[in-house]
């Protein structure tokens, strides 16, 4: 699910449905959506994760080996206006994020944290790759586009499906914070959490830049945990 600031907007994807529903900001009880995305044209299967870029006005889908970008506006049974990732350059993002002011695509893979352009398509490579023990757990992202911080949940302790529950107990899950801006082997600059401390089954991160605080969700806690992490903004 995002949230365009732009148009007061929820957007979000439908598992079953194979369909991307957008909603007014406002919506109550049983309301119809503004627009579907749906249909043989989308190329959409089984979609639970999606990012927005509200100023350029593009919502990005993950698909396993590809992502799907549509406009804000679409409606309908509409294809794609550009696909990154292929059978032979697999992107394999499960969780994306976008940055549009440094115009960056951001994507959590098994070997480590993706950084594209935001117009990347077809078979271009990332501009860098976060990688290290930390960034291949990345599981949840959100980003701060006036510092260019990613907010990552990292789960350590496995759990990577509401089938697996291997991480599910174990105090092993943590946010790490990068920069758009790093490459390589890179630690997180900061962390929140770790081993052995609070964090068990993160499932929801976000960032409140005005209060400089990181949001996020943990399931087997059953709780919402707020930081004040000031160095981070």
């Amino acid at each position: 699910m995002a949230y365009d600031p732009a148009r007061d907007e929820i957007i979000i994807p439908q598992f079953f449905a194979f369909a991307i529903l957008t909603f007014r900001g406002d919506a109550n009880g049983n309301v119809p959506p503004l627009r579907k995305i749906f249909g043989p044209s989308t190329q959409l299967k089984n979609s639970q994760a999606l990012a927005v870029d509200w100023i350029h006005g593009e919502i990005f889908v993950p698909q396993g080996e590809r992502v799907l970008v549509f406009p804000r506006e679409a409606n309908g049974d509409v294809a794609p206006i550009r696909i990154l990732g292929s059978e032979q350059s697999p992107v394999n993002a499960g969780r994306l994020t976008v940055d549009p002011v440094h115009d960056l695509l951001i994507g959590a893979s098994n070997d480590g944290i993706r950084i594209y352009r935001r117009t990347a398509s077809g078979n271009d490579k990332p501009l860098r790759t976060i990688r290290g023990p930390a960034a291949e757990g990345a599981a949840l992202m959100t980003v701060n586009p006036a510092s260019g911080m990613i907010f990552a949940a990292v789960r350590m302790g496995g759990g990577g499906g509401d089938g697996d529950v291997s991480g599910r107990f174990a105090p092993e899950d943590f946010i790490g914070i990068w920069s758009v801006f790093d490459d390589g082997e890179v630690p997180p600059r900061w962390t929140v959490g770790g081993p052995k401390t609070f964090y068990k089954d993160i499932r929801g991160i976000a960032v409140d830049p005005k209060n400089k605080n990181v949001i996020a969700s943990d399931k087997t806690l059953n709780a919402v945990l707020t930081f004040h992490i000031p160095e981070a903004f």
